[in-house]
């Protein structure tokens, strides 16, 4: 960047969700050098409806360690804040508002929000999904207000808002500075977004971006370099917007720490931070 600074970065641990609990997961991070962190919320990597206990147990370790999960993120595998059950609907509520209670046990600043899922085939009318949406994620963040946490809605390309005008006009609708956004390169690729161009719609809630690598032709979050996106672009945009938060590599792939740390040497070409050098 021109003017010297850098993009900071940090992990995901979504490599690690069906093979490793949370803290061993991050421990095997940070002998790579890493400090900074977002967590699955998925049992049994890191169970969204832990007791206080084992919360604050975790939040030990992360100070013991010297580690900070800075987000958390609840994926879209089960729960369903926009589901046409108002059963399903409240259950999802609870888990959210249980994970604030963690979050803020653990030191985390905010939670990652997928705003629902919407079946391609045949789904609801767009008004009942929005509205859904809308009257639950207004019930965390009454939760989230009161335990500091901020929600960031992250764009999926199965939500209710996928693309960036979307998702910032949504959050436009709270003025609340507890809702931010969390823009996903690779989801953004994949729908066909610019990413360039669309990072400056989010721009003035942009709380958090996700790394990975994708092609159009299908759904990935590959490691960098094996798929389509312009990343170089994307880290002149948010050089160009004065981000100056963190930039969290969500990648999956079999040989998870090998590929997270060849693509953070990637993106260190194109703005971000250099890899952290463990021996030091």
């Amino acid at each position: 960047m021109d003017d010297g600074t850098q993009l900071g970065v940090g992990v995901n641990t979504m490599s690690f969700m069906w093979r490793a609990s949370a803290q061993s997961a991050l421990e095997t991070l940070a002998r790579e050098g890493y400090q900074r962190f977002e967590v699955m919320a998925q049992t049994p990597h890191f169970d969204p409806m832990m007791s206080a206990s084992d919360a604050k147990s975790f939040g030990r370790f992360l100070k013991d360690a010297g580690l900070h999960v800075e987000t958390v993120n609840l994926p879209s595998l089960d729960l369903n804040m926009a589901a046409a059950s108002p059963e399903m609907r409240a259950y999802s509520v609870d888990v959210y508002e249980r994970l604030v209670t963690i979050a803020a046990t653990i030191g985390a600043e905010a939670i990652i929000v997928v705003t629902g899922r919407v079946n391609p085939l045949i789904s609801p009318a767009r008004a009942d999904l929005e509205g859904w949406f809308g009257e639950s994620f207004s019930r965390v963040l009454r939760a989230a207000q009161g335990a500091g946490v901020r929600l960031l809605l992250e764009n999926i390309p199965i939500g209710v808002f996928p693309t960036a005008p979307e998702i910032a006009a949504f959050a436009s609708r709270f003025p609340s500075s507890h809702v931010g956004i969390c823009y996903d390169i690779a989801n953004a690729h994949y729908i066909g977004e610019d990413v360039v161009r669309c990072v400056h719609e989010v721009r003035d809630r942009l709380g958090i971006v996700h790394l990975s690598d994708t092609h159009r032709d299908r759904w990935r979050h590959d490691p960098v370099g094996q798929g389509s996106c312009d990343f170089e672009g994307f880290g002149r945009a948010l050089d160009d917007t004065g981000y100056t938060g963190t930039s969290m590599l969500e990648i999956v792939a079999e040989q998870a720490v090998e590929q997270i740390v060849a693509s953070h040497h990637r993106v260190a070409k194109w703005g971000w931070a250099a890899a952290p050098n463990p021996d030091d």
